[in-house]
């Protein structure tokens, strides 16, 4: 039985605005925004927030434990935090935490901060060596690819369950 849905930030929940972007990581543009603008920097531009997967991971808050996943910093801007805060109970930063999100204790390290076994969580990335790494913690991982009602079909239906 699953009672834990973890995800991926960068390019599941933020996305560049520049459809033409499809390489890279997001994080190294943020801080050159940073260092151009300052922290409090409009993201409008630059980046816009997944709202079909944050309002389907806020209608599952109560019945799931819903919580975040990142590499990097960015989830931290001042006008972005918010957000995340209002759907995600807990938000982990690979960095941070000393993690690296391709290696499988990673996974086990996050299960054991929530409390919940591996096998109980659903992880989502776009990464193919996170959720390869994720899987082989023992979760259930899913590849997202710009297919949020698949993501959205795939987690209800493992819920259901």
């Amino acid at each position: 039985m699953y009672t834990n849905l973890l995800s991926d930030f960068s390019r599941v929940i933020i996305k560049p605005v520049d459809k033409t972007y499809t390489v890279g990581p997001l994080n190294p543009i943020h801080r050159e925004l940073v260092a151009q603008h300052g922290e409090d920097y409009d993201p409008s531009p630059y980046f816009e927030l997944n709202d079909e997967l944050l309002n389907f991971y806020s209608s599952l808050k109560g019945k799931y434990a819903i919580d975040l996943f990142t590499t990097d910093i960015i989830q931290n801007h001042p006008r972005i935090r918010p957000r995340l805060e209002s759907v995600f109970s807990n938000i982990f930063s690979a960095n941070e935490l000393g993690l690296d999100k391709k290696k499988s204790t990673s996974y086990v390290f996050i299960a054991d901060k929530l409390r919940v076994p591996p096998e109980h969580i659903i992880y989502i990335d776009d990464s193919v060596g996170n959720t390869a790494a994720a899987h082989a913690a023992g979760m259930k991982a899913l590849r997202y690819t710009d297919n949020d009602e698949e993501i959205v079909e795939e987690v209800s239906a493992l819920l259901s369950t």
